[in-house]
């Protein structure tokens, strides 16, 4: 694979919006230094690599080339708890998907399969408002005309049956992994955050 170093660095910043100078600051490192790892006129080192895949979210095999796999396929299946299980990232995303379904499974009447299946639907759910707007590519079994109403009817109703159909949910004492607390927590600050920028729009309109 000749994906360097550099260009992966260079993609990676821009994904995530930042001029250098700012990933420079994230990443604790000089503007220059950046430009150079980015230019590729010096190589980097294995701490900033490190601190490079952490910030990035993505493995160092990635990085270094070696992958078009971003995710640090190794650590998202560990039994115990990560570091990263701190942090609102994808893998964190992931591992609490995992133990959603593992743990749920365990209890037979294919409730793995129905979280894999709300999951499905809650994706489904991202791309029709993505469609909508433009700003993914349509396919021939989504209806850009019919988004709203999928969206905001017909899939919520399917994932609220599959929430509660058959027998009630099973109870469990075992505490919550940090990669579910972080979902959590995450998913609460997004619903204030918007509550709030509605509240204000609400009393601005009322003026």
């Amino acid at each position: 694979m000749s994906t360097s170093v550099s260009s992966r660095l260079v993609s990676l910043r821009k994904e995530k919006n930042l001029s250098q100078k700012e990933a420079a600051v994230e990443l604790g490192v000089s503007q220059a230094l950046l430009s150079h790892y980015e230019k590729g006129i010096r190589e980097c080192g294995l701490d900033f690599l490190c601190r490079a895949s952490a910030f990035y979210d993505v493995s160092t095999d990635y990085l270094l080339g070696l992958t078009d796999n971003k995710m640090m396929s190794d650590a998202l299946f560990v039994e115990h708890e990560i570091p990263q299980d701190s942090e609102a990232r994808m893998s964190t995303v992931f591992r609490s998907s995992v133990y959603m379904q593992e743990r749920l499974g365990v209890y037979g009447r294919n409730y793995s399969s129905k979280i894999r299946s709300i999951y499905i639907l809650t994706i489904y759910k991202v791309y029709l408002h993505a469609l909508r707007q433009g700003a993914i590519p349509n396919h021939e079994n989504a209806k850009k005309e019919l988004a709203p109403f999928i969206t905001t009817n017909l899939i919520d109703h399917v994932i609220n049956s599959l929430v509660f159909e058959g027998d009630n949910k099973p109870k469990r004492s075992e505490q919550l992994p940090k990669s579910m607390e972080t979902i959590i927590n995450e998913a609460t600050r997004l619903i204030n955050r918007e509550i709030a920028r509605m509240y204000n729009y609400s009393i601005k309109d009322s003026k």
